[in-house]
């Protein structure tokens, strides 16, 4: 990577290969994780679930993921495989994910209503666990593969780069698929595609990084780590709070076969979401550099906002306009999407700094955890609001205009209130970068504590 004109080029631990396995491992997984999370909710419709059901079903997800996420992370901290800390967990995730995800599309149009229900809380719930297992390892590792703060930011950045091109050919494909083959063919022929671009980290990623000799946190210490990292708490609470109304997504399909009329339309809606999420993910190390990470991200959050309040009262009737502004209100999406991950590396080392306990494992299954709950929060939100608003389920059900009202405002506008809500809560994050590589260089030894505390603020001078 070319050095920016007054900046030293960033010294790589990781190797070419490592850095595009990485990039690699995301498009796979994000090709499972955007069927479900975004096709998930038409394909149970279309099979005659209720939008409340399905609202409910998400409800239930979440209570096992309260469950399931944090006490993952106690098992990838008390685990000491001779493979490495997270590797093992990696390599272990890729067919669990693709199994599930094919389990979910294979349900029996036969089945009794009650029996889909059954068979979809069951599918998802270990759909769910298996996305716990493929999630927080991978984002954990960059803390084992490098301890350089910019080149964790270079992997986690190439990491949503492959992201959003697999969200993307999922986005524009599944649409275009699943009319024609069906959504089990459609299902099986992705899930080929997911393996085979996870696999290749499997063998090339190495851990460099050892962790701390300590002791594992007990499930009874997670809550004394979590308040103890208090950024770690803010930044998550943000997070969720943030997504919780962000029902664009979910209602996306539901948008473009009601109210634009045809499930075609749902894959220029999506494209033109995620392309800037591909464009610019490799940019945002370098304007993290420039501009601030944390400056950075909450002016996305303030884009996203002005741009959603843009395109609802221009309304959608005028086509060739709605297209340009969803295209930049998405530019603010697409900043958030790619850089909320980016915080969490930096609050493992504050963690470290402050109370010496190193609970990587611990603190990227409360990021999945957080993830989880974010969007599964706001499919069940949004789900609730289409039952709100009178939707049929059903395939070729006709909408009132009530309902397609209501469609719309949760496309365009809704998604404002969570965001609105997060700001004053990142104004409680104090934590940069600057701070965060001092802090590192302390918890691996390279300088004392003293020292640190001469190059940090009074507010991270702890006992």
């Amino acid at each position: 990577m070319a050095a920016q004109a007054g900046n030293p080029p960033i010294a790589f631990q990781t190797s070419k290969a490592e850095r595009t396995a990485y990039g690699f491992y995301f498009f796979g997984q994000n090709v499972f994780y955007i069927l479900v999370l975004n096709f998930l909710q038409i394909f149970l419709t279309d099979q005659g679930i209720t939008a409340a059901a399905v609202a409910t079903i998400f409800l239930v997800a979440k209570v096992w993921d309260a469950v399931n996420d944090p006490l993952f992370g106690v098992i990838i901290d008390r685990s000491k495989p001779k493979s490495g800390k997270f590797l093992p967990w990696v390599r272990g995730s890729v067919l669990p994910i693709a199994i599930t995800t094919v389990m979910i599309f294979a349900m029996p149009a036969s089945m009794s209503l009650g029996a889909k229900i059954a068979w979809t809380v069951i599918a998802y719930l270990l759909w769910d666990l298996a996305y716990t297992l493929c999630d927080a390892p991978v984002f954990a590792l960059t803390t084992a593969m490098t301890e350089n703060i910019q080149e964790r930011t270079v992997l986690i950045s190439i990491g949503r780069l492959g992201g959003m091109l697999g969200a993307m050919i999922i986005a524009l494909g599944v649409p275009m698929l699943y009319p024609n083959l069906g959504w089990l063919p459609t299902a099986i022929g992705l899930a080929i595609v997911g393996v085979a671009t996870m696999f290749p980290i499997t063998g090339l990623a190495k851990e460099r990084i050892l962790s701390r000799k300590e002791e594992a946190p007990s499930l009874d210490a997670i809550w004394k780590y979590l308040k103890g990292n208090k950024y770690l708490f803010i930044f998550y609470a943000s997070m969720v709070i943030y997504f919780l109304t962000n029902s664009a997504f979910t209602i996306t399909p539901f948008f473009a076969v009601n109210n634009l009329g045809g499930a075609e339309a749902a894959t220029a809606l999506l494209g033109i979401t995620i392309l800037p999420m591909v464009l610019l993910a490799g940019f945002v190390p370098a304007l993290s550099k420039r501009f601030g990470k944390f400056n950075l991200y909450v002016f996305s959050i303030i884009w996203y906002i002005v741009f959603s309040l843009i395109i609802y009262f221009a309304g959608y009737e005028n086509y060739p306009l709605f297209m340009v502004l969803l295209l930049l209100r998405s530019i603010g999406a697409a900043l958030t999407g790619i850089m909320m991950f980016m915080f969490t590396p930096d609050c493992v080392e504050y963690g470290t700094f402050k109370t010496g306990e190193r609970a990587e494992g611990i603190t990227f299954s409360l990021q999945t955890f957080a993830t989880k709950l974010m969007n599964g929060l706001s499919a069940s939100i949004a789900m609730a609001g289409l039952a709100y608003f009178g939707f049929m389920e059903g395939t070729g059900a006709v909408q009132s205009a009530e309902t397609l009202n209501g469609i719309w405002f949760m496309y365009s506008i809704f998604p404002i209130f969570g965001a609105l809500l997060s700001l004053p809560l990142l104004r409680m994050f104090k934590l940069r970068d600057n701070h965060v590589q001092v802090m590192a260089q302390a918890n691996n030894g390279e300088i004392t504590r003293e020292e640190a505390f001469k190059l940090l603020p009074e507010e991270f001078h702890f006992k």
